[in-house]
């Protein structure tokens, strides 16, 4: 009769020791909720809630000259597809793309190889010179190029090349729609490729080198390395650099609009969002275009994801 009370004594103690954590634990998740809330609200605020409503402005005949906001189904979807001007910014945009990512990759895996091989104080200061042009934003950056491209004298590329004799005269680099383009893109790359060197060192750090000493066993020279070794295990790396750069393209506006105004010839799809809001007031049209840049930039993400980014065995 007297043991069953002590057994039940025993049974009672691990819970009244477990209760005290678990309400701990209670209180924990509760704070936790309780600091991630703001941020929440804010993102629901600031992303959300315009992205709902740009999907359904976006099946609208959304005019502000006409407050009557009737669905109107794929409507603005198939005239957008169909107008000339975007499918020019579609064209415009692809070579924003390539110039940009070719320029980043390229100049970024030679600047990330040079600074992975400094050490101490002199990789900070290199590092830290380098991030500059990430720090500058796209409207100053535009300022500061177009006084470099300058068509007449006062431009420091053309006094540059005329002073070294490899031009004749004096040249209007974003007047031709192709070199205008390639030359915009170089001004984008410049303050992209920062960015990408920071990815790409971030990769670099992540190989053992265990694989460089293994192969130097094996009689590997560097260039054996590099496309052997230090490429293929880049790739993810290289993925986050190539759809950032697909993004940056989609929806770069400021350089643009700073060096060459809104010309059609080198307009993004960004650019002709703006004009078919704000220069039209159509912004069914503006939705429509901006959910069509979203589900290219959703495509693009998976290609990526599904070809490039992928586990590497050691």
């Amino acid at each position: 009769m007297e043991v069953r009370p002590a057994l039940q004594t025993r049974t009672r103690t691990p819970s009244s020791k477990t209760s005290p954590r678990s309400a701990t634990r209670r209180r924990i998740n509760r704070l936790g909720l309780l600091l991630v809330a703001p941020s929440a609200l804010v993102i629901a605020v600031l992303v959300l809630f315009p992205s709902i409503r740009s999907v359904i402005g976006s099946f609208q005949r959304y005019e502000l000259t006409d407050p009557n906001r009737a669905f109107n189904g794929v409507q603005n979807y198939a005239s957008v597809l169909a107008d000339s001007d975007f499918q020019q910014s579609i064209r415009n945009t692809a070579g924003y793309f390539v110039v940009v990512t070719v320029c980043v990759i390229i100049i970024g895996i030679v600047i990330a190889l040079w600074l992975h091989s400094l050490h101490g104080i002199l990789r900070a200061v290199a590092l830290t010179v380098i991030v500059l042009p990430w720090a500058v934003p796209g409207t100053v950056s535009g300022v500061l190029w177009s006084f470099i491209l300058n068509p007449t004298g006062a431009g420091l590329l053309n006094s540059l090349l005329k002073s070294l004799h490899l031009i004749g005269s004096y040249q209007a680099w974003l007047n031709t729609p192709v070199v205008g383009i390639v030359v915009i893109a170089t001004t984008v790359a410049w303050s992209a490729t920062p960015l990408g060197v920071i990815i790409l060192l971030a990769g670099l750090e992540g190989i053992p080198l265990e694989l460089y000493e293994q192969s130097l066993i094996d009689g590997a020279n560097r260039i054996k390395q590099f496309t052997s070794i230090t490429l293929p295990l880049l790739r993810p790396a290289i993925a986050i650099v190539l759809l950032n750069g697909a993004v940056l393209s989609i929806g770069l506006f400021d350089q643009v609009y700073v060096l060459v105004g809104l010309d059609p010839s080198s307009v993004t799809i960004a650019g002709q969002m703006y004009l078919y809001a704000f220069r039209d007031f159509n912004f069914g049209f503006g939705f429509a275009a901006s959910v069509i840049a979203t589900l290219i930039t959703a495509a693009i993400s998976l290609v990526y994801l599904k070809l490039v980014y992928r586990e590497e065995e050691y």
